[in-house]
């Protein structure tokens, strides 16, 4: 900021410079610019953080369903989430791996995103029961 002498009553007039007064208006809308960015990538993360959870409350419910009504088998089988989105449901038989003989199934569950060796939203062991669970 300087001092200038003479056009005044007093003297002297106190002011900003125009180059003084653009930079600094430089300098704020930069930092504008900057915060909308970020709340823009933070409204987009959180999108995708809401859809993911969704997707996973999605799969285990397709999982959970086919537990209750004992209709969870070894095999595949392919579907579509409530925003479009294939998935692809994979159930092995992992005693036989283990080395279990005699007992019933432990189901290991997979829910991928879209084709078998897609992305994985959901995988869990499921024990087998007593009635051909």
């Amino acid at each position: 900021m300087r001092r200038r002498r003479g056009a005044g009553r007093g003297g002297g007039e106190a002011g900003f410079t125009l180059v003084e007064v653009l930079v600094a208006f430089a300098i704020a809308s930069l930092a504008s610019l900057m915060v909308l960015r970020l709340t823009g990538d933070l409204t987009v993360n959180g999108r995708r953080i809401d859809a993911a959870a969704i997707r996973l409350d999605e799969a285990e419910g397709l999982i959970l369903v086919r537990v209750a009504a004992g209709t969870l088998r070894a095999g595949f089988e392919q579907g579509r989430f409530g925003d479009g989105q294939p998935w692809t449901l994979s159930v092995v038989d992992a005693g036989p791996v283990l080395g279990w003989r005699d007992l019933p199934p432990l189901w290991r569950v997979r829910l991928t995103l879209g084709g078998p060796e897609g992305r994985v939203v959901y995988a869990t062991l499921v024990a087998g029961g007593l009635g051909g669970g």
